[in-house]
């Protein structure tokens, strides 16, 4: 249970405090990036829906990644932007539900990337049985599965910070509640919540990049062994856009975790937050469409069928 002085107490986010004088100007830049965003997987969404030809596996599993997305910036972005307009306050509660809702989206960004790398590993390497090994069925299951196992993940260390004390002042040097800066104004032993996260970050984040690079390993074999060179290229590029997106969030993930921060370490990990729930959303459905010619094709056909 949460305690009731600890939801009225609750945080001060200082954003991009740093800035006094670019307030009104990033409140405007973000405002239009998070609109953007949001146009763009909805955008893709309603493609796919409406183009027969993508109602395959690979482009079901996309829906739910650019759905994730929605959520995600939905989750951080409206919040961050009061933070421009003073209203930097926020409830324990509200604090601890973005919390919650961020880590539970970040294992559903791992998961579903781990999905669909088997989805192109069953499509390359074993393309006559593709239909048969993914159908509807099975894409559900997969997808309803990683949602949920996502959505359980962070139980432990929602729970536990419900009754942690934390220390009067309260102020996160952050634009959103993340983990890291939610810790720094912890009273308590952190040792326990930082075991947590870790060793569950670690079983999901190794399984998952286990798996996608053996999908891979197997996938690459397969390419190198076509005959033709427009047969491997064909090949490749259907994988090009989902092994970009791996790169990004991989990538990120070595910032936070790998590579030392710099001197001033919370615009650091500011920066790296903003690629996490800023940044990619908005190019995933970029890669998705501007990279895959079915997509390309299907947004050629509408748009043509619009001006007619």
């Amino acid at each position: 249970m949460i305690s009731e002085n600890k939801t009225e107490d609750g945080f001060f986010l200082l954003g991009f405090f740093e800035y006094p004088d670019l307030q009104v100007l990033l409140f405007l830049i973000f405002l239009l990036i998070y609109l953007l965003c949001l146009l763009e997987n909805i955008f893709l969404i309603v493609i796919i829906y409406l183009e027969l030809n993508l109602h395959t596996p690979m482009y079901f599993f996309l829906c739910n990644l650019s759905f994730l997305d929605i959520c995600l910036t939905t989750l951080i972005i409206p919040k961050f932007l009061l933070t421009f307009l003073g209203l930097r306050s926020i409830s324990f509660l509200q604090c601890l539900t973005q919390l919650h809702l961020y880590i539970a989206l970040h294992c559903l960004d791992y998961c579903l990337l781990t999905v669909m790398s088997y989805d192109r590993y069953v499509a390359i390497c074993n393309p006559l049985h593709y239909s048969l090994v993914l159908n509807m069925k099975i894409c559900v299951l997969l997808a309803g599965g990683s949602w949920f196992l996502s959505i359980i993940d962070p139980l432990p260390v929602t729970i536990e910070l419900s009754h942690f004390p934390f220390c009067s002042y309260r102020i996160i040097d952050h634009f959103f509640c993340d983990l890291m800066p939610l810790l720094k104004v912890s009273c308590g032993n952190v040792f326990k919540v930082m075991s947590i996260i870790f060793s569950q970050g670690a079983i999901l984040g190794l399984i998952s990049f286990i798996f996608i690079v053996s999908s891979y390993s197997y996938i690459i074999l397969v390419i190198m062994k076509m005959k033709t060179a427009l047969a491997r290229r064909k090949a490749f590029s259907t994988c090009s856009s989902h092994l970009t997106v791996i790169t990004m969030l991989y990538l990120s993930l070595v910032i936070v975790y790998v590579i030392p921060t710099s001197d001033d370490p919370s615009n650091s990990k500011k920066a790296v937050a903003l690629l996490n729930t800023v940044l990619i959303p908005i190019l995933n459905p970029m890669l998705y469409s501007l990279r895959n010619k079915n997509v390309k094709f299907a947004i050629q056909k509408h748009f043509l069928q619009e001006q007619h």
